[in-house]
């Protein structure tokens, strides 16, 4: 028996509306997604904490499956962002947590970090926070 087995067998079944926690949705037209591993995430937000939401670099915030998702205008793309991070452009499928749900140890963090403030980061201050937080040093 392997560790994996055994991790397989004696976990406890996640909770019956599981199916409820995430939709599927299409990136866009107006936004895009930069996700990035979760312990980048938790440090991006750590930086950036403390912010007015109106004037804050850093918009809505989601986990999924070990990854946060942050939203971009549209053609955010350049600069590139870290090599750790995925730039998801208008058009291409995404799973969102449902209005309301935050994250739990069940779906990998799935929900809501943070819906403060507006939608949308602001690329130009959020990129070189990335690039410093992700800089071999």
């Amino acid at each position: 028996m392997t560790l994996a087995t055994l991790a397989t067998r004696t976990a406890p079944d996640p909770p019956s509306d599981l199916a409820l926690a995430v939709q599927p949705r299409m990136v866009g037209p107006d936004w895009e997604v930069l996700l990035m591993p979760e312990r980048l995430g938790r440090l991006l937000t750590s930086a950036l904490a403390g912010r007015p939401a109106r004037t804050a670099p850093l918009g809505w915030v989601f986990a999924h499956a070990g990854q946060w998702g942050i939203f971009l205008p549209s053609e955010s793309d350049k600069p590139a962002w870290p090599p750790d991070t995925t730039y998801l452009k208008a058009g291409t499928s995404l799973t969102l947590p449902m209005s309301g749900a935050t994250p739990d140890a069940w779906t990998s963090a799935s929900g809501w970090v943070s819906q403060d403030g507006n939608r949308l980061s602001r690329p130009l201050l959020v990129h070189p926070v990335l690039m410093a937080l992700t800089a071999k040093g």
